[in-house]
């Protein structure tokens, strides 16, 4: 008798726990379509896919979310990846798109297939589509290390919709103008550009750019980057640490509104920066390009004075999380006195301007320069 009672038991609970779901699925299947696709939107592409067979509602809701976003696995081959993509894009062609983002490099690694010209014709095709449709967030992460790489159509250099771009192993040719008047984030991941111009073009085509984000490749083409920007309010900059950089690269950054600051850059020679009257926090962690091998020299008088200038710029911060500026690695004991940045490791919390500068000011005596 116990047991049949705890049978019954156990079966009622299932039993509610049915209803539960159903009741909560009822209640969602209430909504109006335009809320549900919202709600989709914010999840990957390959779950939103799933939803389908909840019940005759949702078969085709999927098709209708206004946007794409394949970061994972679930295709049987490459021939199935491609034909979704194309199948996707054209539902609702005359409707607008909120995300596009694609990540390929998955497809690669797991079934280590050739990459031709080909694949990169259907790539661009498919970016030009999502451009066509007024897309506000693209997203695009290559992956393929040199092997084909994959050219940003001009398309997106005009594309007025865009609000956020976040590109990885891409590359950026010389454009022929460059107007972005809406994208207020942007992140270049091991991004190729044709020169130093092409950089400086793409960032001045940026009028309201909010964020900018660059991890940055040893063979980018950029020796001199020039980040010019009036409404730039967060720039974090992560260099390639090559330690067998020979050329001298420099970093000027003029970009008055600046508040958040990051810099973890070891192989930069030179940072030059204008007009920090905005900053509130910063972390750094650079090394001018020096090492064992290459040591500091006390007479090169443009390089002190290019970290004096530098060190004078940053002290405005009212709020450093770190400075680290490395020194060890590079100099012995006797040359500390003649090393412009003897500290290897700064930390400071600071509230106000005013401790912010007698703070640099005694690390500037100590570094006597």
């Amino acid at each position: 008798m116990a047991e049949d009672a705890e049978s019954d038991a156990e079966s009622r609970v299932r039993a509610k726990r049915s209803d539960d779901r159903r009741g909560h699925l009822d209640r969602l299947s209430k909504l109006p379509d335009s809320l549900l696709c919202q709600v989709l939107l914010n999840l990957p592409t390959k779950t939103v896919v799933k939803t389908s067979v909840l019940s005759s509602r949702w078969e085709n809701l999927w098709r209708s979310v206004p946007g794409l976003d394949l970061g994972y696995g679930g295709f049987p081959d490459y021939n199935a990846f491609v034909s979704f993509v194309d199948s996707f894009l054209g539902f609702n062609r005359e409707s607008c798109l909120q995300n596009f983002k694609l990540n390929y490099q998955y497809l690669r690694l797991k079934y280590e297939w050739n990459w031709t010209e080909l694949d990169n014709a259907n790539v661009t095709r498919w970016i030009n589509t999502v451009i066509k449709r007024k897309v506000k967030h693209l997203h695009v992460l290559d992956g393929r290390w040199l092997e084909h790489e994959l050219q940003i159509p001009q398309t997106v250099y005009t594309c007025e919709s865009l609000v956020s771009l976040k590109l990885s192993d891409v590359i950026f040719i010389n454009p022929k103008s460059v107007s972005l008047p809406s994208v207020k984030v942007m992140y270049l991941d091991m991004v190729k550009f044709a020169n130093d111009w092409a950089f400086e073009m793409l960032i001045s085509g940026c009028p309201v750019l909010e964020s900018l984000t660059i991890k940055r490749s040893a063979c980018d083409n950029v020796d001199y980057l020039r980040l010019c920007s009036q409404s730039l309010l967060s720039f974090t900059l992560v260099g390639h640490f090559n330690e067998d950089m020979n050329k001298e690269q420099v970093v000027a950054i003029d970009t008055p509104r600046l508040e958040d600051l990051k810099l973890s850059c070891h192989e930069t020679a030179s940072f030059i920066i204008n007009n920090p009257v905005s900053l509130v926090k910063m972390a750094i962690d650079i090394r001018f390009n020096l090492s064992f091998e290459k040591r500091f020299d006390p007479d090169d008088l443009p390089k002190r004075n290019m970290i004096r200038n530098f060190l004078l710029g940053i002290s405005m911060s009212k709020k450093w999380t770190s400075l680290r500026i490395h020194s060890r690695s590079s100099v012995t004991t006797q040359d500390v006195n003649d090393y412009p940045y003897s500290v290897t490791y700064l930390p400071c919390m600071l509230t106000s301007t005013t401790t912010g500068g007698k703070c640099c000011q005694s690390f500037w005596r100590a570094a006597r320069i």
